[in-house]
């Protein structure tokens, strides 16, 4: 085996480990928290102001992460320590038996203790992972000199991707788990502390990133903002990718307990909701590219944002194969619009701002974007709820036909206002997954 090769697939490993130590809570924990069966009995309101702390953390920790490895340390160290605290945090959450003290109404989450101050300690150090994880990955293959821009390019797509198949994997080992170890009270949270120490070991394996040790301006990312003014339909686009953003957090907070109500097993949840990720890497490798060289980035989008508004009037009907089948356009969706997003910037900021722009648009939608829509989705869910002494029923179809007619008017909203930059036939986007 080469050197090339084998550092690329410990690039992958450290990727696989990485996204599984997320995968492995984020599909299913909201049927955990929300059971009528369980320890939290959470309504929808505190369910998703716990889900938004991840997405406060997108907002602010990732800059404190990048001047950290810019600076002062190696960012596979950076890397290998953020996975052991996810790991000891995730543990811990797995032995919780109450979501500790919040105020939601006051802020959307003040933790003292129990499963959400751990959460905030694990979306702590996680947040900045992402974009370093990628860094990581760009700056071994930026070292060879016997591969074009192109390779190097499908390289980045190739080991991006072993972070989606990793989240696929993770949901078949946590289905297992929950029906091994009935007694964990939040057992997808043991699964993801041990990928996390599987997760460092790869990290701290991967050859060296020192730190830049340049004087880094922390502000660099406001030179992004001139795109507002400069380039013709951006403003517009950030504002309707916000808007979109936000539905994303209803898939991820309540189907969930929305495939519980159909009479999914709660050990079954996360590999239904796998198929969404396969549909991803489908996309990624064949569909995406297709599309964008036949209709390009406009069309792209649109399709995209309708994949999300169809699969929203399907879960609004609760016809279970219907629903089922309609998981998979989550991934479709995912693709044809975050990724083609985050082309789009590639190709209307200047070079030298390409990192920060790229930055300014996950700062929008990973964490302005998603954190809205995981209150929304909660406040939305608790408004729809009635109660009949113990038991309370929540009306799917009316939470559901929000999120389908935000991304409806998102299509139409990028039908309209987008504006197409100049791409060559043989660009190809790289990777990015959630």
């Amino acid at each position: 085996m080469s050197d090339k090769l084998r550092l690329r697939l410990l690039l992958g490993a450290m990727m696989f480990f990485q996204y599984a130590a997320w995968g492995a809570w984020a599909p299913v924990l909201g049927a955990t928290l929300g059971s009528a069966e369980g320890p939290f009995k959470a309504s929808g309101s505190l369910i998703g102001a716990i889900f938004g702390v991840l997405w406060l953390a997108c907002i602010f920790v990732p800059f404190v992460g990048g001047q950290l490895v810019d600076r002062t340390i190696a960012s596979q160290k950076y890397m290998g320590i953020s996975a052991l605290f996810c790991a000891l945090a995730a543990w811990m959450m797995s032995q919780q038996t109450s979501t500790g003290n919040l105020l939601p109404e006051i802020f959307p989450i003040i933790p003292t203790g129990g499963f959400a101050l751990w959460l905030v300690l694990w979306s702590v150090a996680f947040a900045p992972s992402i974009g370093i994880g990628n860094a990581i990955v760009l700056h071994h293959l930026a070292k060879e000199t016997d591969t074009t821009e192109a390779e190097r390019e499908r390289a980045f797509s190739m080991i991006r991707t072993a972070g989606t198949v990793g989240w696929i994997v993770v949901a078949f080992i946590e289905g297992w788990a929950k029906s091994a170890f009935p007694n964990i009270p939040v057992v997808e949270m043991a699964v993801s502390a041990i990928a996390a120490v599987l997760w460092a070991v790869a990290s701290f394996l991967v050859p060296n990133v020192p730190p830049a040790l340049k004087g880094v301006d922390p502000f660099a990312f406001k030179r992004a903002f001139t795109l507002f003014g400069k380039v013709p339909g951006f403003t517009a686009f950030m504002i309707i990718s916000l808007i979109a953003s936000a539905e994303f957090q209803f898939f991820y907070t309540l189907s969930g307990q929305f495939l519980g109500s159909l009479g999914v097993p709660e050990a079954q949840i996360a590999p239904y909701k796998s198929t969404s990720q396969m549909a991803e890497v489908i996309s990624l490798a064949f569909l995406l590219p297709i599309c964008l060289k036949k209709f390009g980035m406009r069309w792209t989008l649109v399709i995209g944002t309708l994949a999300w508004s169809v699969r929203y009037f399907i879960f609004a009907t609760k016809l279970f194969l219907p629903v089922v089948f309609s998981l998979s356009l989550h991934g479709v969706g995912f693709a044809f619009v975050f990724v083609t997003s985050y082309f789009y910037i590639d190709r209307v900021a200047p070079k030298d701002i390409r990192g920060s722009a790229q930055s300014l648009f996950t700062l929008v939608t990973l964490g302005v974007g998603n954190w809205l829509g995981s209150i929304l989705s909660g406040k939305l869910q608790d408004a729809f709820t009635t109660k009949s002494g113990e038991v309370s029923t929540v009306n799917w179809p009316m939470v559901f036909i929000v999120p389908a007619a935000l991304t409806l008017f998102s299509a139409i909203a990028f039908a309209v206002t987008f504006k197409e930059p100049k791409v060559s036939e043989d660009e190809l986007p790289a990777t990015f997954s959630h």
